[in-house]
């Protein structure tokens, strides 16, 4: 059943003067004075003690009372009801708004009619409530009935609790789930604190994992920093390179143009002198015939004017020629004019 516990609890005890021939035996007396009641220092209800033993080898006397204090450990039982827990009860009363039941044989538990499924009516004339739904489901004195924990109330040193049956596995044993024996309730206990500490390793393990990457990280974050800034530098640098080279050639290249220029200017005279030459060239023979038949024709003149024997040749050739003295031409000219 939920709620019962075993733990190793300290005491501090007053021990009466007249116990200190046999203190074993009052730590024992004082310890069973305390079971079954509420206990603020433990928290809950003491159901059973053993394995004590006296801490304390030099006692001290109480300054106020005539008292002996010792310090007590001791191995012990204890019941712990919090809401929400599943307890199972026996009904000893049943009323027409409410059901009483008693828990682990000393604890008193009520459930409201306001806590009780609408599926249960009272029957007062058989001093039970019944289920509509099953006939048979009956919750009467001595019945066996699994409860949810609502409410826990302290008295001073005794503890009442609050009971609902609203859930629908709570009810009489037979129609609800059974009560869990207390070495099971033990060991589900220890196997969820087993868990719990499982899951608290992982969660620290986790935390320490990302703790560990949190510096790589930021580290990664400042690599990827410097090589997109390196990059952006890099990107610069030519841009800057090619704006310097392009200032630094246009000067070229405007030189280069006009040499370019100058050479095409060039071939174009040359190929137009060696065309003007062929042209010049016959002009230059011509006058040069022209010439040296002129002074034939002056030589034949100066030897027609020397030679009388000459005239008659001369006459002979034919008018059309261009060896024609000049005489004979004006000669034709005269009577032609007669």
């Amino acid at each position: 059943m939920e709620g019962l516990e075993r733990l190793r609890a300290k005491f501090t005890i007053d021990l009466h003067p007249s116990r200190l021939a046999s203190p074993t035996e009052g730590v024992r007396a004082h310890l069973s004075s305390l079971l079954l009641r509420y206990n603020e220092d433990l928290e809950g209800v003491l159901l059973s003690y053993r394995n004590e033993r006296v801490l304390t080898q030099a006692a001290s006397i109480h300054p106020y009372f005539p008292f002996v204090r010792l310090e007590v450990v001791a191995d012990v039982v204890l019941f712990r009801p919090r809401p929400g827990m599943r307890l199972v009860g026996t009904v000893n009363k049943v009323g027409a708004d409410y059901i009483g039941l008693l828990v682990l044989g000393f604890m008193n538990a009520a459930v409201a009619a306001e806590a009780i499924r609408p599926e249960f009516r009272p029957r007062l004339a058989e001093h039970c409530w019944v289920s509509s739904k099953a006939a048979a489901h009956r919750l009467e004195v001595g019945t066996k009935v699994h409860f949810d924990v609502a409410a826990v109330r302290h008295h001073g040193a005794f503890v009442s609790i609050a009971g609902s049956l609203q859930q629908p596995g709570t009810g009489a044993e037979g129609f609800a789930k059974p009560p869990k024996r207390p070495a099971e309730a033990a060991g589900g206990g220890k196997q969820q604190q087993q868990q719990q500490q499982r899951q608290q390793q992982q969660a620290a393990q986790q935390q320490q994992g990302q703790q560990a990457q949190q510096p790589s990280g930021k580290k990664e974050k400042k690599k990827k920093k410097r090589q997109q800034e390196e990059a952006a530098a890099a990107a610069a640098v030519p841009a800057e390179q090619q704006q310097a080279q392009q200032q630094a050639a246009a000067p070229q290249e405007a030189a280069s143009g006009k040499k370019a220029k100058k050479g095409k200017q060039q071939p174009a005279q040359a190929a137009a002198a060696p065309a003007a030459a062929p042209a010049a060239a016959p002009a230059a023979g011509g006058k040069k015939k022209k010439e040296k038949k002129e002074k034939k024709e002056k030589k034949r003149k100066a030897a027609d004017a020397l030679t009388p024997a000459a005239v008659p040749a001369a006459a002979a050739a034919p008018p059309n020629g261009s060896t024609e003295p000049q005489q004979h031409k004006k000669k034709k000219k005269r009577k032609e004019g007669a």
